[in-house]
């Protein structure tokens, strides 16, 4: 598919600064690496790619948090690129439409980088549904232990999941074996897709905000349609003891709105491992609410936690020297569906 009888191997440029290299493939990560692409160019950034005197030869281009928008203008850079691989996330920020017009497949290690995210909104869902979070503050400002009257307990509990993509059928997956009640919106996922993986759709935001002792976010931030779409109205509508948390977009929630709910509803509790603005300005009341807390992207992959997607890159690279299609590709629709 991309070799020539000169080159077996795909010629790669890899755009990695040193210490994020280090902490997606480290030594046996690259070797694996070298060892199935032809790696023509390494570069820190962009720019040193644009300049780069082997530029012109890289079949596939493997970049990951940092690279610049491949605009047109970059892509011209690149004649003979015919793969991405993004060994991060979200690839919004990076491809352009120039991308799919030159019809080059485009990968994403979304797939690995979502595993810790799933396990961090498990556990803080299990420590909301303890009590933990407000219980060790009440402990710390009272100076004693409150009654353990009005913990819900980890079982059989109802926790709703805004979107239903690939982190949040991981966190599904993970509360089943807590007997959860897990309720989801999506209005891209069919309710029989959602009913088969034992979910219950629910097609009514409002509803879902109203059932759920735990509400986790996972929707996308797509330009004009998703920004500040969880409202006030919608927070105002979460049980007695609910605990919010949000691992996706900052925007996806109005943030003000969030404010204000708090400081009417101290019984409500957020957690916030990202927000609108980050970091967020000194003057924020966020950071004084007692009912709030900040974790600052925690959540997704960090330090030997990213070595699964460099192990992602090499498997993808290897299946491309194969002759292959890549397990983990993206369409350009799909693209907007992820977070």
């Amino acid at each position: 598919m991309l070799s020539s009888p000169r080159s077996p191997r795909p010629r790669a440029a890899v755009v990695l600064g040193p210490a994020l290299r280090h902490d997606v493939f480290g030594p046996a990560g690259w070797a694996g690496l070298t060892e199935v692409a032809d790696v023509v160019a390494e570069c820190e950034d962009g720019r040193a790619l644009s300049l780069h005197p082997r530029r012109h030869e890289a079949e596939v281009l493997i970049t990951s948090w940092g690279m610049p928008r491949l605009t047109e203008d970059l892509l011209r850079e690149l004649p003979s690129l015919r793969t991405v691989v993004h060994a991060a996330g979200s690839i919004r920020r990076l491809i352009s439409e120039a991308v799919w017009a030159r019809d080059i497949v485009v990968v994403s290690a979304a797939d690995a980088n979502n595993e810790p995210v799933a396990e961090y909104v498990y556990a803080q869902t299990v420590l909301a549904l303890k009590d933990v979070h407000r219980r060790a503050h009440r402990i710390k400002s009272e100076k004693g232990l409150p009654p353990l009257d009005g913990i819900p307990g980890i079982y059989g509990q109802p926790v709703g999941l805004v979107s239903f993509g690939s982190t949040a059928r991981k966190v599904a997956a993970r509360l089943r074996h807590l007997e959860t009640e897990v309720l989801a919106w999506d209005p891209h996922v069919p309710s029989d897709a959602l009913r088969r993986l034992d979910v219950t759709p629910v097609t009514d935001l409002r509803e879902l905000f109203a059932r759920a002792g735990v509400l986790s976010i996972h929707a996308p931030l797509i330009p004009g349609q998703t920004e500040k779409l969880v409202t006030g109205d919608l927070l105002r509508r979460l049980p007695h003891g609910a605990t919010l948390i949000n691992t996706a977009r900052g925007a996806v929630l109005d943030e003000d709105a969030l404010t204000d709910v708090l400081r009417e509803r101290p019984d409500l509790y957020a957690v916030l491992d990202v927000t609108t603005r980050e970091p967020l300005p000194p003057e924020s009341p966020l950071y004084a609410l007692p009912n709030v807390m900040l974790t600052g992207h925690v959540a997704g992959t960090v330090s030997a936690e990213r070595r699964a997607m460099g192990r992602l890159v090499v498997e993808e690279l290897r299946r491309i020297a194969a002759g292959l299609p890549p397990v983990h590709a993206v369409s350009a629709h799909a693209s907007l569906l992820r977070a």
